[in-house]
């Protein structure tokens, strides 16, 4: 192996949002790999930093590309995988800040994938055998984001305000936790997407109804947030499903995102409110649909702990998930406190907020090893890359959440489908695992 020829390069792609970002190409021998970075609208404070994309590239074609040449690796010994990911994350720095995230992330994407192509098998199963640690075979819920809000759907240059313009939460989900199949899931989600539109344009009009970031729907001048939830849960009832039988609600509230800072409140439904507050509002909406709502991400700020722990409790106590993302940005020393703190019952898993696969994959072990549950995801500005995929159904994680479905019909073209490919390529494995049976 150390005599093949291994050739590694940066280039320049658009995301979702037709913004500059970073994908790598590893070719080992006859063997490719190729991995993505996506970016996030609203982030963590302690994220892995980024670089801007052309110095991202700049740094894989000529830092990580003679580092990789150097070390003369074996890459089909996974502790050689393992010794370039740690290679790349010193030369990286504190957090990334020397190389950037965005250089860092794709290579070990494309790493990872190469990996696995050498074996002759699949991420999902390279990561399993090889990673044992974090291995596991539950079932994978797909939170589909069906309604936008947050500064997912917030046009600022427009004068446009959270609370009356667009809903303060960024995100309500479906989750059809009725599904028996993967395909079955997506089949549902397209069913209530399709359902929802028709209702929120026979309601408010189709010029005011547009899809947001993450492809969801999002209405010009509905603010209240409790009016979306209960237009979601009608579209549930109308496509034919049943409410906490069929299909449950999850919901990424994204709290850092209106937190004012001078007051330390949350401007939330036009209103200054406290922590306390905040969590009565859950309470209530929690009991209102009793059973029908499965999570809440980031129901305050990441830095309100204390807040947090007493949230968890109040929601748990009722079988509720609380889920942290900006809460943990997928960083150890953030999780660790965490867990000494029973701030959150689950963690948010974002490959780009930590910095590289085998970074998150340990994170992702001392969740479990601490009783905690995962729930990886996909950024805001994403790309066709679907690896998330695979690291979802390879650790049998709650819930892998990577948009709207983006339901073919209207998404006839598969270049857009960003969010939908995630969700396919779930499909795909189950089809693949069933098989072998």
């Amino acid at each position: 192996m150390a005599s093949v020829e291994i050739k590694l390069q940066g280039r320049q792609i658009e995301d979702s949002r037709g913004k500059p970002t970073v994908q790598a190409v590893l070719t080992v021998d006859k063997v490719t790999g190729m991995g993505d970075v996506p970016a996030g609208a609203s982030k963590g404070e302690d994220e892995a930093q980024t670089v801007e994309t052309s110095q991202a590239i700049d740094n894989i074609n000529k830092t990580l590309a003679t580092m990789l040449k150097d070390a003369k690796l074996d890459l089909t010994k996974h502790e050689d995988v393992r010794r370039f990911e740690r290679m790349m994350a010193e030369a990286a720095g504190d957090n990334f800040k020397r190389l950037g995230a965005n250089a860092v992330v794709p290579v070990s994407r494309a790493l990872w994938q190469a990996a696995a192509a050498l074996h002759k098998t699949e991420l999902y199963d390279y990561i399993r055998t090889f990673e044992p640690g974090v291995a596991g075979k539950g079932r994978v819920g797909f939170f589909m984001n069906i309604y936008n809000g947050g500064l997912h759907a917030l046009k600022k240059k427009d004068g446009e305000i959270l609370g009356k313009d667009r809903i303060d939460i960024q995100e309500i989900m479906v989750v059809p936790v009725g599904a028996k199949t993967y395909q079955q899931a997506v089949e549902m989600g397209d069913k209530i997407d399709q359902t929802l539109k028709g209702l929120l344009e026979g309601k408010y009009g189709k010029a005011a109804v547009t899809r947001a970031d993450e492809a969801g729907f999002s209405v010009k001048g509905l603010g209240d947030s409790s009016v979306a939830i209960g237009h979601v849960f009608e579209a549930i009832e109308k496509a034919g499903f049943a409410p906490g039988k069929d299909v449950k609600l999850a919901l990424d509230v994204a709290a850092s995102s209106f937190l004012d800072k001078a007051s330390g409140k949350y401007k939330f439904r036009g209103e200054l409110v406290d922590s306390g507050q905040m969590t009565a509002y859950y309470v209530e909406l929690v009991d209102q649909y009793k059973g029908k709502i499965l999570s809440i991400e980031d129901g305050l700020a990441e830095n309100d702990w204390d807040g947090w722990t007493k949230q968890t409790k109040a929601l748990g106590d009722r079988g509720v998930v609380t889920i942290g993302d900006d809460l943990f940005v997928t960083q150890m020393p953030r999780l660790r406190r965490g867990v000494q703190a029973k701030s959150a019952h689950a963690i948010l898993i974002k490959v780009n907020q930590n910095g590289s696969m085998l970074g998150t994959i340990e994170v992702m072990q001392f969740a479990k090893q601490n009783g905690m549950q995962c729930v990886v995801s996909h950024r805001s500005g994403e790309t066709l890359d679907d690896s998330i995929a695979d690291l979802a159904y390879a650790t049998g994680a709650m819930g892998l959440k990577t948009g709207d479905p983006q339901p073919t019909t209207d998404f006839p073209d598969k270049k857009t489908w960003v969010r939908r490919v995630k969700y396919l390529r779930m499909v795909a494995i189950e089809a693949r695992e069933s098989g072998k049976r």
